[in-house]
Order: structure tokens, then C-alpha cells, then sequence
């Protein structure tokens, strides 16, 4: 047992035992992060409540070194069923940085808590997250707002307080509240294809071209430059060895063209996924979306995406 599970393990599920002195020795030592993080898979029910709690006031005040982690909380939130655990994860993810794949993919969690956990404090805490993770990030505030109008209407007093709030002065934009007032619409039907053969995503320098092995002729192919990277995706069997790439992915494509006007596609898609701890790569262009899944989890995410649209399969 490690130290720090030693220290959580004291007292019962109804206090927080050890958890202040244990994040505060944390953040005065951040090299104790690793273990921390491992404390949230503990054995026993008390050490991940506890870890959960300490890592939560952690990022209180130095969310940036917990960054490091992003991608393993949010393997453990997909897979967590502990409601303490949980409630900390929501409150938790939205003060890491976020790509936009990772805010998508945490906001599909923050989805399918919100609808689906006996907890209401989890229900409720997924309804913050949700709206914090919303904060300066347009694509995600109708979705945040359509959770909000469901919470105003649930008929569960702590959602609804909570979203009241949420909704004080001063506490989200005229933007937010008129995305929270006005009439819910019925979700848009979605189809999927599962495009045939595997794709890699490559980084490459930020300072050369379009490199001369790309094929655009290939059904899809996509390059995107930023100061710091050139990211392109492409047929695997493009990508020359010594490339850094991430191989051996498969494409899912939203039948489209899909209106400028719609809100919330991606996360009605992430959704399914997150809840099945399956990655995803999102991409999207002008007249639909792509959601890349890893090739051996092409299957189970066709299965977990019916919940959300009808399936079309090609070749391979």
C-alpha cells in the first residue's frame, strides 16, 4: 500500500479523513501527483472518495499541474460508478486544458451523468461541469443550455436550484440565458457511414508544406497548421515510416450536408462513446462531421452509436 492510500484509508466513507492534508502535501510536492492519481482506482471504496476529494482541491488552486493527467481521468471518469468519485471528476475537468477532442469528450460524460446517474449530486454537479465547460467556448453553449432548460423542468429540486443559480445576474452571459430561454427543438435524425479502411493521424513541423505523400485523390484526407503543428490525416498506408503518427484508426462520417444553424451534433455522437470509454478523434468540415475511432473499436462504437443514429457499413 502506498503512503498516501495509507493516509486516505483512515476513517469512514462519511468524512473526508486525511484528504486537506493530503492535497496540500500534494501541491507543495507535485511529484506526488502520479500516486494520488493512481489512489482514485484503490480497492477500497474510502481511498477513492478521499483521492477524488484531495485531487479535486489540488486543482483549486494549480489546475495546470494536473494537466499531465487530462487523458487518464478521463479514462477513469468513463468507467467510474462511484458517486463520489464522480461528483469530483465533474468538478475537476472543466479547470484542466482541454483540446477541443477532450472537451468534447468530457462534456459527452458530463451528458450521460446528467441523464442517466442515480445521484442527483452527480446529476447536479455534471450540470455545472457542463456549463463551466461551456465557458468561452461557443460549440458547447446550446448544449449546455439545452441541459439547463431540462434541469428548470426536471422536476428535481437540486437540478432546478442549481440551474437558477446558474442563471443569477452575472453568472452567465446574455447569450447563455437567451440559449436557455428560447423553445427546445426535436433532436435532428443522424446517419452514420463507416468508411472503409484504416487512417493515420500524423504530426508533423509547423514550418514545412503539405507534405508530397499525402494523396488527395484518397475519400479523406484532412491537413490542419496552427503555430505549433501540422496535423494531417490520412490513409495509413500513406504515412512513410518514421513519421510521428498515431496509426490504425477507422472513420465514421455524419451524412450531411448538416445546417450552420444545428447544435449539439457532436455531442449527441460523443456521447454514446464516452460512456463506452471508447477515444475519439472528432473532425469537422463545411458540410458535416467525422468522428475517428480506434479500428479494433470500430464495432463496439457502431453498436454504442445506434442510440443516436441509424449505421451504414462499407467495405473494408
Amino acid at each position: 500500500m502506498s503512503d498516501l492510500a495509507a493516509r486516505l484509508l483512515r476513517g469512514d466513507r462519511r468524512t473526508v479523513g486525511d484528504s486537506p492534508t493530503v492535497a496540500d502535501d500534494v501541491a507543495a510536492e507535485p511529484a506526488l501527483l502520479p500516486e494520488l492519481v493512481e489512489c482514485l482506482v484503490h480497492p477500497d471504496a474510502g481511498v477513492r472518495m478521499r483521492a477524488a476529494d484531495a485531487l479535486e482541491r489540488v486543482t483549486r488552486t494549480d489546475p495546470r499541474a494536473v494537466d499531465p493527467f487530462v487523458d487518464r481521468l478521463l479514462d477513469e471518469a468513463a468507467v467510474a460508478e462511484q458517486a463520489e468519485v464522480r461528483w469530483h471528476l465533474a468538478q475537476i475537468l472543466p479547470r484542466l486544458t482541454l483540446d477541443e477532442a477532450r472537451r468534447w469528450r468530457a462534456a459527452g460524460l458530463m451528458t450521460q451523468w446528467f441523464e442517466r446517474a442515480e445521484s442527483r449530486i452527480v446529476r447536479t454537479s455534471a450540470l455545472q461541469a457542463m456549463v463551466d465547460l461551456a465557458d468561452g467556448y461557443g460549440p458547447l453553449r446550446d448544449v449546455a443550455a439545452e441541459m439547463m432548460r431540462r434541469a428548470l423542468d426536471s422536476g428535481v429540486p437540486s437540478l432546478a436550484a442549481r440551474a437558477r443559480r446558474i442563471l443569477k445576474p452575472l453568472r452567465v452571459d446574455r447569450q447563455m440565458l437567451d440559449a436557455v430561454l428560447k423553445p427546445a427543438e426535436p433532436p435532428m435524425p443522424l446517419t452514420l457511414t463507416l468508411l472503409p479502411g484504416t487512417l493515420a493521424v500524423c504530426r508533423l513541423p509547423p514550418g514545412g508544406g503539405v507534405p508530397a505523400w499525402v494523396n488527395w485523390g484518397d475519400p479523406l484526407v484532412a491537413v490542419i497548421r496552427t503555430a505549433d503543428e501540422v496535423s494531417v490525416v490520412c490513409a495509413d498506408a500513406r504515412v512513410p515510416d518514421g513519421v510521428q503518427a498515431e496509426r490504425g484508426w477507422r472513420a465514421f462520417k455524419v451524412e450531411g450536408p448538416l445546417d450552420f444553424a444545428l447544435t449539439g451534433i457532436l455531442a449527441r455522437l460523443t456521447a454514446p462513446l464516452a460512456e463506452a470509454a471508447i477515444p475519439v478523434f472528432a473532425l469537422s468540415t463545411y458540410d458535416t462531421d467525422y468522428l475517428l475511432v480506434r479500428a479494433d473499436k470500430a464495432d463496439h462504437a457502431a453498436v454504442a452509436l445506434e442510440a443516436v443514429g441509424r449505421i451504414n457499413r462499407q467495405p473494408t
